[in-house]
């Protein structure tokens, strides 16, 4: 007793003196700004060889206007040059590529959140297919999971490169285990390339016909259970159907082709209205460029920002890629299989069923340090606090623990 409020209130003291993070002088000079220096699914991934293609083909002409043309030749081309400059600034560039962007964006968001997930299912068959004997009921249960999951990829794969290269035939979804060599023959080969040639949905109707014999059987006891069951596998088919449908009905072609060809034109023209003109007095009055750059410095900056634009569209658009912005389906499968078997599979027995220590508050509140009674320090701070909070203040050189969207977001991190 007296061992374990000493160590309580060495805590609570050193609680108090903590100081919160401090800000690093990288993290002033930089800022948000660091973001920049990422490669991963980045713009200059994506750019360098575009932007180096289209800054040497502008130096290519500046050359040739510089040094080739004769100077009749060179005021007949800087006439072509105003003229270029004043009629492609009016291109609704932006107009464009604004509605375009946004389109694409919503599709790629869309898509991964009707990717449906097996956790409701598996929820559902944990607690209300508990019937008949222990081995029927787990054998009921992981047999309509493992079909969902099936459905899943034999859906899915149509669309995604990565499944595609994961499971190029059935054959390879028979090794994984995830369908049986007698069930394969029924659904098929599943190579067809039509529209709707696929019989992905016919492990559903598999999970359907096996629940309701499980109804008959009374391994499923609860009419309105049933009902919840079937209602779950009905929206994880509406989820599929919906995602299929995104890779069946593609943003019209004809509005994609309007969008890059006014990008295209927009630079090539750029070509030259955007060349320095060689200063020079004509008739009285001095013509050119006060300033010569050679170097298309805002012709860079627009260039960026109009094809960054452009190729997050065409990034985004198949989110079922190889890029590095696509969806990690691989994982999530993986992901969905060991989770949703776990769940229907379990045979742990919950944790024991205790008082809380907020049992009796009127008004319970969330505090770092609550007065808890002995058994909540004894087992809380029986040996790492004093190590943990006798460390220097400020010093967060140890903790090296992220959050998963600091992982993945440039960013965050």
């Amino acid at each position: 007793m007296a061992a374990g409020e000493a160590v309580k209130k060495k805590v609570v003291e050193k609680v108090e003196k903590v100081k919160p993070k401090r800000t690093t002088f990288s993290e002033i000079l930089l800022g948000e700004s660091r973001v920049m220096c990422r490669w991963r699914s980045s713009l200059w991934k994506i750019l360098w060889k575009e932007l180096l293609a289209y800054t040497c083909l502008f130096l290519i002409v500046s050359l040739i206007y510089r040094v080739a043309l004769s100077e009749e030749q060179q005021i007949h081309f800087e006439m072509l040059a105003r003229w270029c400059g004043k009629m492609y600034t009016g291109l609704p560039l932006t107009f464009l590529l604004g509605f375009y962007v946004a389109l694409v964006v919503k599709r790629w968001w869309e898509q991964y959140c009707f990717l449906p997930w097996p956790d409701s299912i598996a929820f559902f068959l944990r607690g209300l297919v508990i019937g008949g004997d222990e081995e029927k009921n787990r054998m009921v249960r992981r047999t309509v999971i493992r079909y969902c999951l099936l459905s899943y990829v034999l859906c899915i794969r149509r669309l995604s490169v990565r499944l595609r290269k994961r499971f190029p035939t059935m054959q390879e979804l028979i090794r994984t285990g995830l369908i049986r060599p007698d069930e394969a023959e029924r659904v098929g080969e599943e190579s067809s390339h039509e529209m709707y040639g696929s019989n992905w949905w016919m492990p559903l109707k598999w999970c359907a016909e096996i629940l309701s014999k499980a109804m008959q059987d009374g391994v499923v006891k609860s009419p309105p259970g049933y009902n919840g069951l079937l209602g779950q596998i009905a929206t994880f088919r509406s989820s599929l159907t919906k995602v299929a449908t995104y890779g069946h009905i593609p943003v019209p072609l004809v509005y994609t082709q309007v969008v890059t060809l006014a990008v295209y034109v927009y630079f090539a023209v750029s070509l030259i209205g955007e060349q320095w003109q060689i200063r020079r007095q004509r008739n009285g009055k001095w013509e050119g460029d006060e300033i010569q750059l050679y170097y298309p410095i805002f012709m860079t900056v627009k260039f960026l920002f109009f094809f960054g634009w452009l190729r997050v569209a065409e990034t985004l658009y198949n989110p079922f890629g190889e890029d590095d912005d696509d969806f990690e389906l691989n994982g999530l499968i993986n992901r969905h299989f060991k989770v949703a078997m776990n769940i229907v599979d379990e045979t742990e027995d919950p944790p024991e069923l205790q008082k809380d220590i907020f049992w009796g508050q009127s008004d319970p509140v969330l505090q770092d340090f609550p007065p808890w009674d002995d058994m909540y320090v004894t087992t809380m701070f029986n040996t790492d606090a004093e190590k943990v909070y006798d460390m220097p203040e400020g010093d967060e050189s140890n903790h090296s623990f992220k959050t998963v969207q600091e992982l993945r977001d440039p960013m965050m991190s």
